[in-house]
């Protein structure tokens, strides 16, 4: 695979926001707990509600950030919220999830991963995710 070449701010910056729009009006987002919290034209965190086994709500934070987008999907990864910012959750952290199944298609989620161009960071693992192209794995045209 070719390196990926980023997009222009702007045009990438218009799709995101349509995109995001979308979603929070007629997607998942519009949902009770699903909240947008911009951080600017190409970084979005979204606040998700994970309902444990006993009824208990916990939150989740994902930032996505869209460089690339819409050649490629947006970049994910689940952060824990900071004072100066929004830091990569790490293994073991109280804010990546424990996923126990796949939600109905191919996913992963890694705490640390080792990625082809070398650095180890945060996987999450499914086509939709801009990393997973860029992660060492090979994509069908299916996953496409």
């Amino acid at each position: 695979m070719t390196d990926p070449a980023k997009v222009d701010p702007e045009v990438a910056a218009s799709a995101f926001a349509v995109h995001l729009d979308d979603f929070f009006t007629h997607g998942r987002g519009r949902l009770p707990g699903w909240e947008r919290l911009d951080r600017g034209p190409l970084r979005c965190v979204v606040r998700i509600p994970a309902r444990r086994a006993d009824g208990t709500v916990d939150h989740y934070f994902v930032l996505l950030t869209a460089e690339y987008y819409p050649v490629w999907p947006p970049a994910v990864s689940f952060v824990r919220p900071e004072d100066d910012g929004w830091v990569e959750a790490g293994q073991g952290s109280r804010w990546l999830p424990h996923q126990h199944n796949s939600p109905g298609f191919s996913f992963g989620l890694h705490g640390t991963y080792q990625y082809a161009d070398g650095p180890t960071r945060q996987l999450v693992c499914f086509s939709h995710s801009f990393d997973y192209y860029i992660s060492g794995h090979t994509p069908t045209e299916e996953d496409r």
